[in-house]
C-alpha cells in the first residue's frame, strides 16, 4: 500500500473521537497505566510523539506517560529499557540494540518512528565548516579526504551516515581524520566554529541552528546516502510485553494518532507541528521552518527488517556486534497489530 493510500486510511480511521473512546473509557473507569519513557528533545524524529503528548492522546488512551528527559544518543537508553527501569522508549538500531539481544535481556522493538524517504527531511545531516563549503573545497564525499569529520556517538544513526558518506566517496576511515564524539549541540558548533571540525554529523533541528547561524552548512543526509535507512524505533521491555501487552497497545494507539496528525501535511511544515517543536526543542520556530518540513513517519510503526539486517550487518563489519541475531527475534508486532486494527489501519 503507497503512503499517500495509507495516509488516506489512518485518516479515515482516527477522524472521529469514536474511534478510540472504549479506550477513553477505560481509562476513565480504571485509571491511568503508568508507563515509563525517556526521550531526548532535541531529536526532530520523535515529533509525532511531541504531538501525541500535547493532544492529550496518551490520556485519551488511559495511559499516564512519565517521561524523563535526557541528553545524548538514545543508545544510551538501552541498559534501562533491558533491566526494566524503562517501560517504553524511543531507539535506534545501534550495537547496543543487537548485543542486548544477543546477551538475554529480551527488550523489542514495537513499532518504527522515522527514518529515510525521498521528498522528506533528514533526521540526521552532515554539516560543512561554512568557509569550506563557500570555497567549494568540500562538494562531494571524495573531498573528504584528509578531512576532520566527526560522526557524533559512536554506533549512532549519525556515525551511520557520516561512516556511509565515507565509503560513498570511494574512500577507508584512515583516508579521513574520523573521530566520533557524541558532543552536547553547543558543543559540536563550538568545534565547527573554532575549525576543529570540517564536516560535523548531527541531527535536526541542530543542523537548522548551524545553518542559521552561519557556521555551516547542511550538506548531505539520509536519502543522500542511505536512503534505505529507518532509524528510530520504539523499544518495550520484556516485563511489560509480558506483564501488560494491552498498556503497550494503548501507547500505540496514541502514538499512531500523532502521526495521523504529523501525515497530514505530507513534507511540508503545518505551523501546529512547527509550534509543537519549538516548545519541546528549545529552538526558535523560525529556524525550525528552515529545516523544510517533518520527518518521514508515515510507516505507521511498521518495522522493516531488511533495514535492521542490513544495519546489523554494517555495525558487526565494524566490530561493534560480536554476536549477530535474527532481526525477527528483535520484534515482537502483536501490539502494533492490535493498535493498527483498532485505529483501522491497513
Amino acid at each position: 500500500m503507497t503512503p499517500s493510500i495509507r495516509r488516506a486510511t489512518f485518516l479515515a480511521g482516527v477522524g472521529s473521537a469514536a474511534a478510540i473512546r472504549p479506550l477513553g473509557a477505560f481509562a476513565q473507569s480504571s485509571g491511568l497505566a503508568p508507563v515509563r519513557m525517556s526521550i531526548n528533545v532535541h531529536f526532530f524524529s520523535y515529533l509525532p510523539v511531541f504531538v501525541a503528548v500535547d493532544r492529550g492522546y496518551f490520556r485519551d488512551a488511559g495511559i499516564d506517560l512519565q517521561i524523563t528527559r535526557y541528553n545524548g544518543s538514545s543508545n544510551s537508553q538501552l541498559p534501562f529499557i533491558a533491566n526494566g527501569q524503562l517501560d517504553v522508549t524511543p531507539v535506534v538500531a545501534g550495537p547496543p540494540l543487537f548485543n542486548q539481544a544477543a546477551q538475554g535481556f529480551g527488550a523489542k522493538l514495537v513499532a518504527s518512528i522515522a527514518g529515510a524517504h525521498a521528498g522528506y527531511q533528514g533526521t540526521s545531516v552532515l554539516v560543512v565548516r561554512k568557509d569550506l563549503w563557500e570555497s567549494g573545497a568540500i562538494r562531494k564525499p571524495a573531498d573528504l579526504r584528509g578531512r576532520r569529520v566527526d560522526g557524533a556517538a559512536l554506533g549512532s544513526p549519525v556515525e551511520c551516515l557520516a561512516l556511509h558518506a565515507i565509503e560513498q566517496g570511494g574512500l577507508k576511515i584512515s583516508d579521513v581524520q574520523y573521530a566520533a564524539k557524541e558532543r552536547r549541540p553547543s558543543d559540536q558548533v563550538t568545534a565547527l566554529v573554532n575549525k576543529a571540525i570540517d564536516v560535523q554529523g548531527t541531527t535536526e533541528p541542530t543542523a537548522a541552528v548551524m545553518e542559521a547561524k552561519g557556521y555551516g552548512v547542511r550538506w548531505l543526509g539520509y536519502g543522500d546516502v542511505i536512503p534505505w535507512f529507518q532509524e528510530t524505533y520504539f523499544a518495550a521491555s520484556a516485563g511489560i510485553l509480558k506483564e501488560h501487552p494491552e498498556v503497550v497497545q494503548r501507547f500505540l494507539v496514541a502514538y499512531l494518532r500523532g502521526v495521523g496528525d504529523v501525515a497530514k501535511s505530507g513534507p511540508k511544515w503545518d505551523a501546529a507541528e512547527v509550534s509543537t517543536l519549538a516548545k519541546w526543542s528549545g529552538v526558535d520556530a523560525d529556524v525550525i521552518e528552515k529545516i523544510g518540513g517533518p520527518p518521514y513517519v508515515e510507516y505507521f510503526g511498521t518495522v522493516d527488517p531488511a533495514s535492521l539486517e542490513k544495519t546489523q550487518q554494517f555495525w558487526a563489519g565494524r566490530g561493534l556486534i560480536k554476536q549477530p541475531v535474527a532481526v525477527a527475534g528483535l520484534v515482537d508486532g502483536a501490539p502494533l497489530a492490535e493498535a493498527r486494527r483498532t485505529l483501522k489501519i491497513r
